[in-house]
């Protein structure tokens, strides 16, 4: 998504997937450390639900995406995908035309989330 939102100048923007992957990496953000922990998941997968927004962060687009996974015996998970090798996807990606969305540190969090520079 980042590639696609960088070819096609989308500074924000939102999508969302169907599909199926061959393997992925999904993130879980600790709280209190304020650090992601990592799942590897090394299967063939359904992409059952694949939802986020792009926005800019250190002026560049910045994909924020969440995933539920499915494998073959219907064991679901959930959560920050890192990353995916896509077997097969429908997407659908719409640019929002506006005043761009922009991320900015929060101290509370941890976390780059929307804000004024």
């Amino acid at each position: 998504m980042t590639e696609i939102a960088g070819n096609l100048e989308i500074a924000t923007g939102v999508f969302s997937a169907i599909g199926a992957l061959s393997s992925a990496e999904l993130g879980h953000y600790d709280q209190v450390k304020h650090e992601y922990g990592k799942i590897q998941v090394e299967k063939p997968v359904e992409l059952v639900s694949f939802s986020g927004n792009i926005s800019a962060r250190d002026g560049q687009p910045f994909v924020h995406a969440h995933a539920v996974l499915a494998d073959r015996d219907g064991k679901v998970l959930g959560g920050h995908l890192m990353k995916g090798c896509v077997f097969a996807a429908e997407v659908h990606l719409q640019e929002l035309l506006g005043q761009p969305l922009v991320r900015v540190h929060d101290p509370t969090t941890g976390l780059k989330l929307w804000g004024e520079e």
